[in-house]
């Protein structure tokens, strides 16, 4: 276009220079801009007419046709056994629009008439009073969709027939059809997650499944046209109840009535100590299920959703990382233990005070200098021993095993929003802070991350993917995909992971866990007390800590590795201690999820001489009983 205008100004020019009909030049001038503007009048309009056609009959079409764009219905959420978790429950959604109804009494009578009985007239009269094109009248009614519409028809046609109104105002009342998000147990919503007032999943499961387009239906497009107000009016309303696919359905490896009992115990324990979280996770070791998951304070479905709402659904066990504190160290044993430089009963100094560059570290025996068993350094806690330990297998092999573990990376669950630190590369680690790592500080890990760490721990040495969807099936029940467990890599030998399960277990036998001890079943752990940086006062404060206890049970065989998380607990100082705090939780989680797991057949029957429970050692050495622990002279 811009080379023709060119070449037509110039031809012009030339006709006006050599041939000029009028003496008079400003003559001249008028007939050649005129011509000249005819000429570019007619090749404008061969332009709409031929080459820019259909661009503006499109453009054209969306000045009167509009679309309107529907979801069908979205996938439903179980647990393992079946129990729903999130359910779409259809509903029927009123509108009506009140600038068009101009004789209200007439439309009221007719109304109560078809829908006395859902529709109260105070609510009518009050959506009629509104200066709207377009108000909703009522929503989430129950009801036939179809049925509800054939009589919105008929008032529409009586209300004109009565008032002899514009016939072309075909839907002075309407019915449309929406989907309502139900939760039918009540839990699990910072696992399952929430959606938006709009029906998008805005957390949890929710947000990756609807990401990943495995739970949303089709999106179903009906065309109408619109009036000169802009108005849009269907014209196949049949369109809006034709049955379209639903998305699939999704069965998780949450047990919704364990998944009940964590979220009562630590809301209990939350009104009690008001920490900043509590976080909670529940895993079957040899397959990596994640069998109940929990943040305190959490969200309940149908509560309203204030200004600690996104608080609240936030998944704090995968992205509130924290430095752990003690329960990092029988992962620095277990990979001494696999590098065959110790021996569970290998004896370990542990002096009262030991010095590393400028930094003086203190054992837990309050100034004596004792050699240790190594296992008793978990016993016992003690920094110093496991700092011989960490410095025994050095910096680079510490941080491959970290690696190993899983700590510094995501864990590849499918909940969104996990967050992770990654580990500093141990070049650039000083010697203090190496030190310092040894006993959980200097790394942040999350609630998950720890978990399944010490899966690893208990398993036989392998590290697992955590499952939480266990297989995606449609509307008609068939198997779309499953998803298997899956070894990562196997971090320790198997004989290792059976000498740290009889070690964990002299914690909670005489150690720091020994509240944690259950009558009739052997529970193995680590509690962990980090006490917490203060930027504030720019160092760490005594009076902020994280407790945690991560532990495993029934030991002689675990069928659960549970990690309990306490952050910033509201307590006197005598109680700032990871077995005050943590402990307390894991074990009444642990008590109430063994009777409940005892009430499936068969289950536990190893346990039983008769009608009495009884404790079944390993072997007699379990658990450890012969240490070290010289005091030197």
């Amino acid at each position: 276009m811009r080379k023709l205008y060119h070449f037509l100004k110039n031809l012009l020019l030339n006709i006006y220079t050599f041939l000029k009909p009028f003496e008079d030049d400003r003559l001249n001038a008028f007939l050649f801009i005129s011509t000249g503007m005819v000429i570019i009048f007619i090749i404008k309009l061969l332009s709409l007419s031929y080459f820019d056609k259909e661009k503006y009959l499109s453009f054209l079409a969306r000045q009167y046709t509009g679309k309107l764009t529907l979801k069908s219905e979205r996938g439903e959420i179980f647990d393992r056994n079946g129990i729903p978790l999130a359910v779409s429950k259809k509903e029927c959604s009123f509108y009506i629009r009140p600038t068009f109804i101009h004789d209200k009494k007439t439309f009221i009578k007719i109304f109560q008439k078809e829908f006395g009985n859902i529709i109260s007239t105070t609510e009518l009269k009050k959506a009629l009073s509104s200066n709207r094109k377009f108000t909703w009248l009522k929503k989430g009614v129950d009801g036939k969709l179809r049925d509800y519409r054939k009589r919105a028809e008929k008032i529409n046609k009586q209300y004109i027939k009565l008032t002899e109104e514009n016939p072309k105002l075909k839907d002075l009342i309407g019915i449309m059809p929406e989907y309502d998000r139900k939760h039918p147990y009540g839990v699990g919503a910072t696992v399952v997650g929430v959606l938006n007032a709009e029906g998008k999943g805005i957390s949890g499961l929710e947000l990756y499944l609807e990401r990943k387009k495995i739970i949303l239906g089709d999106k179903t497009i009906i065309s109408g046209e619109k009036d000169a107000r802009g108005n849009l009016y269907i014209t196949n309303p049949d369109a809006l109840f034709t049955s379209y696919k639903k998305g699939n359905n999704v069965i998780l490896t949450i047990d919704a009535n364990i998944q009940y009992i964590v979220e009562k115990t630590i809301e209990k324990y939350g009104k009690k100590w008001n920490p900043r979280f509590i976080n909670v996770v529940l895993m079957n070791p040899h397959t990596g299920d994640i069998i109940a998951a929990a943040s305190w304070p959490f969200y309940k479905y149908g509560e309203k959703r204030d200004k600690k709402f996104i608080s609240k659904i936030n998944p704090r066990y995968i992205n509130a990382p924290y430095e752990p504190g003690s329960v990092i160290k029988p992962i620095v044993l277990a990979a001494a233990i696999n590098e065959g430089l110790i021996t569970p009963m290998t004896p370990i100094k542990a002096p009262a005070n030991y010095r590393i560059d400028d930094k003086v570290f203190h054992n837990e025996f309050r100034g004596e200098n004792v050699t240790l068993a190594a296992w008793e350094i978990i016993k016992y806690s003690d920094n110093v021993g496991i700092i011989k330990v960490a410095q025994m297998l050095g910096k680079e092999r510490y941080y491959r095993y970290l690696k190993a573990f899983g700590f510094g990376e995501k864990t590849g669950i499918e909940i969104s929003g996990e967050s992770i630190y990654p580990l500093r590369n141990y070049k650039k680690w000083r010697n203090v802070e190496f030190a310092t790592l040894a006993f959980g500080h200097n790394i942040m890990v999350n609630t998950l991350q720890l978990a399944n760490a010490y899966c690893a721990l208990v398993n036989g040495g392998y590290l697992m993917k955590p499952r939480i969807i266990s297989k995606i099936i449609n509307d008609k029940g068939e198997t779309i995909k499953e998803f298997p467990a899956v070894r990562v890599r196997q971090v320790i030998k198997p004989y290792v992971s059976n000498e740290m399960r009889r070690i964990l277990a002299t914690v909670v036998e005489g150690g720091t866990g020994t509240a944690t001890k259950l009558e009739n079943f052997y529970i193995g752990g680590k509690t962990g007390t980090a006490i917490k940086y203060d930027p504030k006062i720019r160092k760490y404060n005594r009076h902020k800590i994280t407790a945690t206890f991560v532990g495993a049970f029934p030991l002689t065989n675990p069928d659960f590795v549970m990690a309990v998380t306490v952050d910033e607990p509201k307590v006197p100082k005598n109680m700032l201690w990871a077995s005050k705090i943590a402990v307390p939780i894991f074990r009444e989680l642990a008590e109430r999820i063994l009777l409940y797991e005892r009430e499936k057949p068969d289950k536990y029957k190893y346990y039983f001489n008769g009608d009495k429970m009884e404790r079944k050692p390993i072997n007699e050495n379990f658990p450890y009983k012969k240490g070290y622990r010289k005091i030197n002279q």
